[in-house]
């Protein structure tokens, strides 16, 4: 009898515990780490390399100052100027903001009869940052001029005064992209006797790369 009796005590028992159990919440599950995607990589931008082209219209007026003569009509004559027109090249390299080297060449083919003239060079090419899109910059070389007043082919000492508006900001500090330029030089004076010069007014339009 006490064998039955303990039968049905540990049968009630063993059936509450699993009835008990069907409550029994499972421990929650930690979600699993989602893995980030990589940022996209930004593409390699490289800065403006300071090399530039450019070219435009060229305007030139040459002048004599001599002694007075005496022709022979008696009218004395002592000085005498002409005009032409014509092209410019220049292409160069801009170090930084302040300093680069600039190669050029002038010719004036149409105007006043024999002023023609031709002049190539090579300049230091000093500027100055006024905004990021305008600059100053004065022009020191040395250059050969030729025209055809009094047969002219000189060599020495050439200066100029310009200014250049870019249609773009500069990158890094560099140029970059299209721009415009106007200028005053002096490509020639020759001194002595007569003194020659041949001042010249350009304008035209540069690519900064």
């Amino acid at each position: 009898m006490k064998k039955v009796i303990f039968s049905v005590i540990a049968a009630t028992a063993l059936s509450s515990s699993l009835f008990a159990g069907k409550n029994v919440a499972p421990a929650p599950v930690p979600p699993l780490p989602v893995p980030e995607a990589p940022a996209p990589e930004k593409p390699t931008v490289l800065p403006p390399l300071g090399l530039y082209v450019g070219g435009g219209l060229t305007y030139a007026k040459t002048s004599c100052k001599c002694a007075p003569i005496q022709t022979a009509n008696g009218v004395q004559r002592g000085q005498s100027s002409g005009k032409s027109y014509g092209v410019n090249l220049r292409g160069g390299y801009e170090y930084n903001e302040y300093v680069g080297i600039e190669a050029r060449y002038l010719y004036t083919p149409w105007g006043d009869k024999d002023k023609t003239m031709k002049h190539y060079g090579i300049y230091l090419k000093p500027m100055a940052p006024v905004t990021d899109n305008f600059d100053v910059y004065a022009l020191l070389g040395y250059g050969k001029t030729k025209c055809e007043y009094r047969n002219l082919d000189e060599k020495g000492f050439a200066w100029g005064l310009g200014g250049e508006y870019m249609f773009s900001e500069k990158k890094d500090g560099a140029k970059d992209g299209f721009g415009i330029y106007a200028e005053y030089s002096r490509p020639l004076k020759k001194s002595g006797a007569k003194t020659i010069k041949t001042d010249v007014i350009s304008t035209g339009v540069s690519y900064h790369f």
